[in-house]
Protein backbone atom coordinates (compact mmCIF):
# COMPACT_ATOMS: atom_id res chain seq x y z
CA UNK A 1 0.00 0.00 0.00
CA UNK A 2 3.00 2.53 0.75
CA UNK A 3 4.89 1.93 -2.61
CA UNK A 4 0.94 2.28 -4.47
CA UNK A 5 0.50 5.35 -2.99
CA UNK A 6 4.08 7.11 -3.35
CA UNK A 7 4.05 6.00 -7.14
CA UNK A 8 0.21 7.99 -7.55
CA UNK A 9 -1.22 9.20 -4.68
CA UNK A 10 -5.24 8.83 -4.72
CA UNK A 11 -7.50 11.54 -4.17
CA UNK A 12 -8.79 10.29 -1.23
CA UNK A 13 -5.49 9.63 0.21
CA UNK A 14 -4.61 13.60 0.08
CA UNK A 15 -7.11 14.36 3.53
CA UNK A 16 -5.24 13.33 7.00
CA UNK A 17 -8.76 12.64 8.54
CA UNK A 18 -8.63 9.58 6.13
CA UNK A 19 -5.24 8.03 6.29
CA UNK A 20 -5.05 7.87 9.92
CA UNK A 21 -8.33 6.09 10.99
CA UNK A 22 -7.17 3.65 7.87
CA UNK A 23 -4.12 3.27 9.60
CA UNK A 24 -5.43 2.35 13.16
CA UNK A 25 -8.12 -0.05 11.76
CA UNK A 26 -4.91 -2.11 10.19
CA UNK A 27 -3.02 -1.58 13.08
CA UNK A 28 -6.08 -2.85 15.64
CA UNK A 29 -7.42 -6.01 12.50
CA UNK A 30 -3.07 -6.73 12.67
CA UNK A 31 -3.26 -7.11 16.63
CA UNK A 32 -6.84 -9.29 16.90
CA UNK A 33 -5.46 -11.33 14.13
CA UNK A 34 -2.16 -12.19 16.35
CA UNK A 35 -4.41 -12.60 19.66
CA UNK A 36 -6.69 -14.64 17.68
CA UNK A 37 -3.72 -16.82 16.65
CA UNK A 38 -2.41 -17.32 20.08
CA UNK A 39 -5.59 -18.36 21.12
CA UNK A 40 -5.61 -20.93 18.37
CA UNK A 41 -2.41 -22.09 19.40
CA UNK A 42 -3.78 -22.93 23.45
CA UNK A 43 -6.59 -24.66 21.80
CA UNK A 44 -5.05 -27.19 19.95
CA UNK A 45 -1.58 -26.92 21.85
CA UNK A 46 -0.90 -31.20 22.08
CA UNK A 47 -1.38 -32.07 25.70
CA UNK A 48 1.38 -34.60 26.23
CA UNK A 49 3.79 -32.43 27.22
CA UNK A 50 2.06 -32.21 30.33
CA UNK A 51 3.53 -35.50 31.70
CA UNK A 52 6.04 -33.67 34.03
CA UNK A 53 3.35 -32.51 36.43
CA UNK A 54 2.58 -35.92 37.98
CA UNK A 55 4.50 -39.09 37.52
CA UNK A 56 1.41 -41.32 37.90
CA UNK A 57 -0.07 -40.08 35.20
CA UNK A 58 2.69 -39.61 32.83
CA UNK A 59 1.71 -40.62 29.56
CA UNK A 60 -2.12 -40.96 30.39
CA UNK A 61 -4.80 -38.30 30.02
CA UNK A 62 -8.11 -39.49 31.10
CA UNK A 63 -10.71 -37.80 29.01
CA UNK A 64 -12.38 -34.18 30.56
CA UNK A 65 -16.36 -34.61 29.12
CA UNK A 66 -18.92 -36.13 31.19
CA UNK A 67 -20.22 -39.43 31.64
CA UNK A 68 -23.30 -39.57 29.72
CA UNK A 69 -26.60 -41.18 32.08
CA UNK A 70 -30.27 -41.11 30.89
CA UNK A 71 -32.83 -38.99 32.43
CA UNK A 72 -32.57 -38.27 35.92
CA UNK A 73 -35.81 -38.23 38.36
CA UNK A 74 -36.67 -36.88 41.67
CA UNK A 75 -33.20 -34.20 42.06
CA UNK A 76 -34.99 -31.10 40.39
CA UNK A 77 -34.58 -28.85 43.62
CA UNK A 78 -30.85 -29.99 43.42
CA UNK A 79 -30.44 -29.71 39.83
CA UNK A 80 -32.42 -26.03 39.97
CA UNK A 81 -29.96 -25.26 43.16
CA UNK A 82 -27.07 -25.81 41.02
CA UNK A 83 -28.40 -23.83 37.94
CA UNK A 84 -28.92 -20.82 40.08
CA UNK A 85 -25.17 -21.18 41.58
CA UNK A 86 -24.01 -21.65 37.87
CA UNK A 87 -25.23 -18.17 36.55
CA UNK A 88 -23.96 -16.81 39.69
CA UNK A 89 -21.44 -18.18 41.56
CA UNK A 90 -20.71 -15.39 43.77
CA UNK A 91 -17.58 -17.11 45.47
CA UNK A 92 -19.13 -20.02 46.05
CA UNK A 93 -18.86 -23.47 44.95
CA UNK A 94 -21.45 -26.59 45.17
CA UNK A 95 -20.73 -30.08 47.10
CA UNK A 96 -23.03 -32.79 46.11
CA UNK A 97 -23.14 -35.08 49.14
CA UNK A 98 -24.38 -38.32 50.32
CA UNK A 99 -23.81 -42.05 51.33
CA UNK A 100 -23.23 -44.27 48.76
CA UNK A 101 -25.62 -45.00 45.78
CA UNK A 102 -27.88 -42.09 46.59
CA UNK A 103 -26.63 -40.82 42.42
CA UNK A 104 -24.69 -37.93 43.84
CA UNK A 105 -22.51 -38.71 40.29
CA UNK A 106 -25.43 -39.22 38.27
CA UNK A 107 -27.06 -35.70 39.17
CA UNK A 108 -23.70 -34.17 38.78
CA UNK A 109 -23.65 -35.89 35.27
CA UNK A 110 -27.25 -34.71 34.08
CA UNK A 111 -26.35 -31.26 35.38
CA UNK A 112 -22.96 -31.32 33.43
CA UNK A 113 -25.05 -32.02 30.16
CA UNK A 114 -27.30 -29.11 30.63
CA UNK A 115 -24.35 -27.02 31.18
CA UNK A 116 -22.76 -28.26 27.88
CA UNK A 117 -26.06 -27.99 26.61
CA UNK A 118 -26.92 -24.22 27.66
CA UNK A 119 -22.94 -23.49 26.09
CA UNK A 120 -20.90 -23.31 29.34
CA UNK A 121 -17.58 -25.37 28.74
CA UNK A 122 -17.61 -28.33 30.88
CA UNK A 123 -14.98 -30.35 32.59
CA UNK A 124 -15.22 -33.54 34.54
CA UNK A 125 -12.40 -35.11 36.68
CA UNK A 126 -12.13 -38.25 38.21
CA UNK A 127 -10.72 -38.12 41.60
CA UNK A 128 -8.42 -41.20 41.40
CA UNK A 129 -5.15 -39.45 43.62
CA UNK A 130 -3.30 -36.31 43.79
CA UNK A 131 -0.98 -36.70 40.87
CA UNK A 132 -3.68 -37.29 38.58
CA UNK A 133 -6.13 -34.57 39.97
CA UNK A 134 -2.98 -31.92 39.16
CA UNK A 135 -2.60 -33.19 35.86
CA UNK A 136 -6.42 -32.69 34.94
CA UNK A 137 -6.80 -29.80 36.36
CA UNK A 138 -3.86 -28.09 34.47
CA UNK A 139 -5.80 -29.59 31.03
CA UNK A 140 -8.88 -27.86 32.38
CA UNK A 141 -6.46 -24.37 32.61
CA UNK A 142 -5.13 -25.02 29.25
CA UNK A 143 -8.58 -25.71 27.71
CA UNK A 144 -9.86 -22.25 29.06
CA UNK A 145 -6.35 -20.37 27.76
CA UNK A 146 -3.57 -20.79 30.40
CA UNK A 147 -0.54 -19.16 28.55
CA UNK A 148 2.26 -21.98 28.10
CA UNK A 149 4.64 -19.29 29.92
CA UNK A 150 3.07 -19.01 33.08
CA UNK A 151 2.79 -23.13 32.80
CA UNK A 152 6.51 -23.62 32.47
CA UNK A 153 6.90 -20.54 34.99
CA UNK A 154 5.24 -22.96 37.67
CA UNK A 155 6.90 -26.15 36.54
CA UNK A 156 9.91 -24.66 37.23
CA UNK A 157 8.93 -23.50 40.38
CA UNK A 158 9.39 -20.00 40.07
CA UNK A 159 4.79 -20.16 40.68
CA UNK A 160 2.88 -22.26 42.27
CA UNK A 161 1.05 -24.57 40.38
CA UNK A 162 -2.58 -24.76 41.80
CA UNK A 163 -2.84 -20.54 42.24
CA UNK A 164 -1.50 -20.75 38.22
CA UNK A 165 -4.17 -22.93 37.40
CA UNK A 166 -7.09 -20.94 39.35
CA UNK A 167 -5.48 -17.36 38.31
CA UNK A 168 -6.77 -18.76 34.49
CA UNK A 169 -9.70 -19.72 35.68
CA UNK A 170 -10.17 -16.64 37.20
CA UNK A 171 -10.08 -14.69 34.00
CA UNK A 172 -11.96 -17.46 32.12
CA UNK A 173 -16.09 -17.56 31.74
CA UNK A 174 -18.81 -19.86 31.75
CA UNK A 175 -16.68 -22.86 32.92
CA UNK A 176 -18.26 -25.46 35.00
CA UNK A 177 -15.58 -27.80 36.42
CA UNK A 178 -16.81 -30.92 38.74
CA UNK A 179 -14.38 -33.34 40.44
CA UNK A 180 -16.37 -36.55 40.80
CA UNK A 181 -15.96 -39.24 43.84
CA UNK A 182 -13.98 -36.93 46.17
CA UNK A 183 -14.48 -39.05 49.35
CA UNK A 184 -10.71 -38.02 50.51
CA UNK A 185 -10.50 -34.38 50.84
CA UNK A 186 -7.92 -34.44 52.96
CA UNK A 187 -5.92 -35.73 50.57
CA UNK A 188 -6.99 -32.79 47.78
CA UNK A 189 -6.12 -30.02 50.38
CA UNK A 190 -1.88 -28.96 50.94
CA UNK A 191 0.03 -31.64 53.05
CA UNK A 192 -0.74 -30.51 56.58
CA UNK A 193 -3.70 -27.90 55.74
CA UNK A 194 -7.34 -28.59 55.95
CA UNK A 195 -9.08 -28.15 52.54
CA UNK A 196 -11.35 -25.50 54.11
CA UNK A 197 -8.13 -22.93 53.99
CA UNK A 198 -8.55 -23.05 49.60
CA UNK A 199 -4.74 -23.16 49.31
CA UNK A 200 -4.80 -25.95 47.28
CA UNK A 201 -6.79 -27.36 44.09
CA UNK A 202 -10.19 -27.17 45.69
CA UNK A 203 -11.32 -22.89 45.73
CA UNK A 204 -14.25 -20.85 45.43
CA UNK A 205 -12.19 -18.00 43.34
CA UNK A 206 -12.93 -18.12 39.33
CA UNK A 207 -15.59 -17.32 37.34
CA UNK A 208 -17.26 -20.56 36.87
CA UNK A 209 -18.30 -23.15 39.04
CA UNK A 210 -16.93 -25.81 40.98
CA UNK A 211 -18.92 -29.03 41.64
CA UNK A 212 -18.10 -31.58 44.28
CA UNK A 213 -19.33 -34.93 44.47
CA UNK A 214 -18.60 -36.34 48.02
CA UNK A 215 -19.28 -38.69 50.88
CA UNK A 216 -17.96 -36.39 53.80
CA UNK A 217 -20.71 -34.07 54.40
CA UNK A 218 -19.24 -31.98 57.36
CA UNK A 219 -19.71 -28.22 56.39
CA UNK A 220 -16.25 -28.31 58.64
CA UNK A 221 -14.74 -30.54 55.61
CA UNK A 222 -15.61 -28.17 53.01
CA UNK A 223 -15.18 -24.48 54.87
CA UNK A 224 -18.00 -21.51 54.86
CA UNK A 225 -17.85 -21.17 51.10
CA UNK A 226 -19.25 -24.63 50.54
CA UNK A 227 -22.96 -25.06 49.44
CA UNK A 228 -23.76 -28.56 50.52
CA UNK A 229 -26.11 -30.13 48.59
CA UNK A 230 -27.22 -33.61 50.32
CA UNK A 231 -29.01 -36.04 48.86
CA UNK A 232 -31.81 -38.22 50.91
CA UNK A 233 -33.49 -41.20 49.41
CA UNK A 234 -35.72 -40.42 46.63
CA UNK A 235 -39.57 -39.89 47.02
CA UNK A 236 -42.23 -42.92 46.32
CA UNK A 237 -43.34 -41.27 42.83
CA UNK A 238 -39.90 -40.53 41.60
CA UNK A 239 -38.32 -44.01 42.47
CA UNK A 240 -41.33 -46.04 41.26
CA UNK A 241 -41.00 -44.35 37.95
CA UNK A 242 -37.24 -45.35 37.56
CA UNK A 243 -38.34 -49.08 37.90
CA UNK A 244 -41.37 -48.40 35.31
CA UNK A 245 -38.78 -46.80 32.85
CA UNK A 246 -35.92 -49.91 33.89
CA UNK A 247 -39.11 -52.59 33.19
CA UNK A 248 -41.96 -50.92 31.53
CA UNK A 249 -44.05 -54.37 31.43
CA UNK A 250 -43.14 -55.45 35.19
CA UNK A 251 -46.17 -53.92 36.26
CA UNK A 252 -48.31 -51.01 37.44
CA UNK A 253 -47.09 -47.76 38.60
CA UNK A 254 -48.54 -48.59 42.22
CA UNK A 255 -47.12 -51.33 42.35
CA UNK A 256 -43.54 -50.02 41.25
CA UNK A 257 -43.84 -47.52 43.94
CA UNK A 258 -44.26 -50.48 46.49
CA UNK A 259 -41.60 -51.90 45.57
CA UNK A 260 -39.41 -48.74 45.66
CA UNK A 261 -40.14 -47.87 49.06
CA UNK A 262 -39.35 -51.69 50.02
CA UNK A 263 -35.74 -51.14 48.82
CA UNK A 264 -35.69 -47.99 51.08
CA UNK A 265 -35.68 -45.10 47.92
CA UNK A 266 -32.10 -45.72 47.04
CA UNK A 267 -31.19 -44.81 43.66
CA UNK A 268 -28.45 -47.75 43.22
CA UNK A 269 -30.84 -50.26 44.47
CA UNK A 270 -33.40 -49.40 42.19
CA UNK A 271 -31.21 -49.47 39.61
CA UNK A 272 -30.22 -52.91 40.21
CA UNK A 273 -33.49 -53.98 40.50
CA UNK A 274 -34.64 -52.56 37.62
CA UNK A 275 -31.62 -54.22 35.52
CA UNK A 276 -32.70 -57.49 36.96
CA UNK A 277 -36.88 -57.59 35.99
CA UNK A 278 -35.64 -56.16 32.52
CA UNK A 279 -33.73 -59.22 32.24
CA UNK A 280 -34.88 -62.08 29.90
CA UNK A 281 -33.72 -64.53 31.97
CA UNK A 282 -34.68 -63.57 35.36
CA UNK A 283 -36.46 -65.70 37.62
CA UNK A 284 -38.53 -62.53 38.88
CA UNK A 285 -39.87 -60.34 36.26
CA UNK A 286 -42.59 -58.30 37.87
CA UNK A 287 -42.31 -55.93 40.55
CA UNK A 288 -45.18 -57.79 42.82
CA UNK A 289 -42.53 -61.04 42.35
CA UNK A 290 -39.49 -59.60 42.99
CA UNK A 291 -40.74 -57.45 46.24
CA UNK A 292 -42.09 -60.77 47.53
CA UNK A 293 -38.70 -62.78 46.66
CA UNK A 294 -36.97 -60.34 48.65
CA UNK A 295 -38.10 -61.35 52.09
CA UNK A 296 -36.33 -64.90 51.15
CA UNK A 297 -33.39 -63.78 48.97
CA UNK A 298 -32.66 -60.41 49.83
CA UNK A 299 -28.55 -61.91 50.34
CA UNK A 300 -29.20 -62.95 46.55
CA UNK A 301 -30.70 -60.31 44.66
CA UNK A 302 -29.16 -57.71 46.07
CA UNK A 303 -26.75 -58.92 48.58
CA UNK A 304 -24.65 -61.27 46.12
CA UNK A 305 -20.57 -60.83 46.81
CA UNK A 306 -18.70 -59.22 43.83
CA UNK A 307 -15.16 -60.86 42.86
CA UNK A 308 -13.56 -57.27 42.15
CA UNK A 309 -15.52 -55.72 45.31
CA UNK A 310 -11.74 -54.96 46.68
CA UNK A 311 -10.73 -52.28 43.82
CA UNK A 312 -13.21 -48.96 45.23
CA UNK A 313 -14.52 -48.44 41.83
CA UNK A 314 -16.28 -51.50 41.58
CA UNK A 315 -17.49 -51.65 44.95
CA UNK A 316 -19.64 -48.44 44.73
CA UNK A 317 -21.63 -49.85 42.09
CA UNK A 318 -22.72 -52.81 44.00
CA UNK A 319 -25.18 -52.49 46.88
CA UNK A 320 -23.78 -55.07 49.24
CA UNK A 321 -20.47 -53.16 49.14
CA UNK A 322 -20.59 -49.80 48.63
CA UNK A 323 -21.42 -48.40 52.04
CA UNK A 324 -18.14 -50.94 53.23
CA UNK A 325 -16.02 -48.15 51.31
CA UNK A 326 -17.21 -45.78 53.70
CA UNK A 327 -16.47 -48.06 56.47
CA UNK A 328 -13.00 -48.79 55.47
CA UNK A 329 -12.26 -45.07 55.41
CA UNK A 330 -13.32 -44.40 58.78
CA UNK A 331 -11.44 -47.73 59.53
CA UNK A 332 -8.22 -46.17 58.31
CA UNK A 333 -9.44 -42.81 60.14
CA UNK A 334 -8.79 -44.86 63.34
CA UNK A 335 -12.88 -45.08 63.74
CA UNK A 336 -12.74 -49.12 63.98
CA UNK A 337 -16.22 -49.10 66.28
CA UNK A 338 -18.29 -47.38 63.16
CA UNK A 339 -18.77 -50.80 61.56
CA UNK A 340 -20.21 -52.70 64.82
CA UNK A 341 -22.57 -49.51 65.24
CA UNK A 342 -24.22 -49.54 61.83
CA UNK A 343 -24.77 -53.24 61.70
CA UNK A 344 -26.07 -52.97 65.39
CA UNK A 345 -28.26 -50.05 64.07
CA UNK A 346 -29.48 -52.32 60.66
CA UNK A 347 -30.73 -55.16 62.81
CA UNK A 348 -33.65 -52.94 64.72
CA UNK A 349 -36.39 -52.08 63.08
CA UNK A 350 -37.51 -49.22 60.50
CA UNK A 351 -38.15 -46.49 63.25
CA UNK A 352 -35.75 -44.02 64.94
CA UNK A 353 -33.25 -45.34 67.50
CA UNK A 354 -33.37 -43.32 70.87
CA UNK A 355 -29.65 -42.36 71.51
CA UNK A 356 -29.68 -43.69 75.02
CA UNK A 357 -30.82 -47.75 73.69
CA UNK A 358 -26.68 -47.60 72.04
CA UNK A 359 -24.92 -47.63 75.14
CA UNK A 360 -20.75 -48.84 75.87
CA UNK A 361 -22.21 -51.22 77.60
CA UNK A 362 -24.53 -52.74 74.92
CA UNK A 363 -21.16 -52.07 72.51
CA UNK A 364 -18.71 -53.91 75.12
CA UNK A 365 -21.17 -57.13 75.08
CA UNK A 366 -21.53 -56.67 70.95
CA UNK A 367 -17.35 -56.58 70.05
CA UNK A 368 -15.97 -57.91 73.19
CA UNK A 369 -13.84 -54.89 74.05
CA UNK A 370 -13.94 -52.04 76.02
CA UNK A 371 -15.54 -49.10 74.65
CA UNK A 372 -15.94 -45.65 76.18
CA UNK A 373 -18.29 -42.61 75.78
CA UNK A 374 -16.25 -40.42 73.54
CA UNK A 375 -14.84 -43.45 71.29
CA UNK A 376 -19.24 -44.35 70.64
CA UNK A 377 -19.63 -40.57 70.32
CA UNK A 378 -16.99 -40.49 67.53
CA UNK A 379 -18.95 -43.65 65.85
CA UNK A 380 -21.63 -41.71 65.77
CA UNK A 381 -20.38 -38.32 64.50
CA UNK A 382 -17.96 -40.39 61.92
CA UNK A 383 -21.23 -42.36 60.48
CA UNK A 384 -23.05 -39.18 60.17
CA UNK A 385 -20.43 -37.26 58.62
CA UNK A 386 -20.55 -39.92 55.52
CA UNK A 387 -24.77 -39.58 55.29
CA UNK A 388 -24.66 -43.73 56.62
CA UNK A 389 -26.73 -42.23 59.77
CA UNK A 390 -29.29 -39.74 59.67
CA UNK A 391 -30.98 -37.29 62.23
CA UNK A 392 -34.39 -37.15 62.56
CA UNK A 393 -35.90 -33.32 62.54
CA UNK A 394 -38.07 -34.11 66.12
Amino acid sequence: MTNYASAAVPGWAAHAWVIWPLFAVLVLAGIGLVLWNRRLDVATRPLARLGRVGRSGRGRHDSLHPPHVERVRGRETELAELAGMLRRPRGRFAVLCAAGGMGKTTVAAQFASQANAAGWRVFWVRWRDSAELAQQMVQTALACGLPEAELESARAGRASLPDTVWRQLGRARRWLLVVDNADEPQEIGPAGEPLADYRGWIRPHGRGLLVMTSRDCSPQTWGPRARLLPLKPLPAQSAGQILVDAAPTAGTAQQARDLAMRLGGLPLALHAAGTYLAGPTSRYRTFTTYRQALEHELPLLLGAEHPDASHPRVARTVVRHTWEVSLDQLAREGNALARPVLRLLAVLAEAPVPLSLITPDLLSAVTGDDVTFPALEAAFAGLHRYGLLDLPHS
